[in-house]
């Protein structure tokens, strides 16, 4: 959005998943404040001789990082349609339209070419297991931003038009252990309301307590209403 005159610009980009940035280091009151509030869970991230693996992130903090307006410096000018000059602008990533199924992916794995270095993060994630997306769509960030004024989308209509409930279940969560250069995946699958790991040839029935303790590489949300009819249709057989 142009800083001058408000001129938008809008850029559609199809994607099979979200990529989001880790939070800024919260510090070891973050961690305090996770250990007396989650005495179920009772999870505490190590630090690993890195201010960046101490502390915790949240995936909702990780969303509102992701679709918070970034003001582009004055290397970065775009070209106003309107104003026929470069000025600058304001940048700001949203959700048009939700799937069924949701993947999130945590970028764990940082390269420098400054530095010349290549890490792994391994702060912990907090994410919860029911999720409300409407926050992040592109019409709740219009309605807050112009209030109740109706922008139309760009493009077809019909795809614009939302029909999938913002509320969403987790169903899956991908972890990584080890290092940059080498590690394990396992994953963490939910069925009929009970939590499984999958670890290569071996599965076995977890609590919930060892899943919000998992530190989250991927995490599968799934539409509300199909998680439930899937359950239930599990039960009736």
């Amino acid at each position: 959005m142009c800083m001058a005159c408000g001129f938008t610009s809008t850029t559609y980009d199809p994607c099979l998943d979200i990529s989001l940035d880790l939070e800024p280091n919260q510090g070891v009151s973050g961690k305090s404040s996770l250990a007396k509030s989650n005495n179920s869970c009772n999870v505490v991230a190590d630090c690993m001789g890195s201010s960046q693996n101490c502390g915790i992130s949240t995936l909702k903090g990780c969303l509102e990082r992701f679709t918070r307006a970034e003001k582009l410096g004055s290397d970065q000018k775009f070209f106003c349609q309107k104003c026929q000059v470069r000025q600058e602008s304001l940048k700001q990533m949203s959700i048009r339209k939700l799937p069924l199924v949701s993947c999130f992916h945590i970028k764990r794995f940082e390269h420098s070419s400054i530095r010349r270095m290549s890490r792994k993060v391994d702060r912990y994630l907090q994410f919860p297991f029911s999720l409300d997306m409407a926050p992040y769509l592109s019409s709740s960030i219009l309605r807050s931003r112009f209030g109740n004024r109706i922008f139309p989308f760009d493009g077809d209509e019909q795809d614009a038009c939302n029909e999938v409930s913002s509320e969403f279940e987790l169903f899956a969560v991908v972890t990584h252990t080890g290092k940059l250069d080498a590690g394990h995946y396992v994953t963490y699958l939910r069925l009929s309301n009970h939590w499984y790991k999958c670890d290569d040839a071996w599965i076995t029935r977890v609590n919930e307590s060892i899943v919000l303790a998992a530190q989250g590489y991927m995490m599968f949300y799934v539409q509300k209403m199909l998680y439930y009819k899937a359950s239930e249709k599990q039960a009736a057989s």
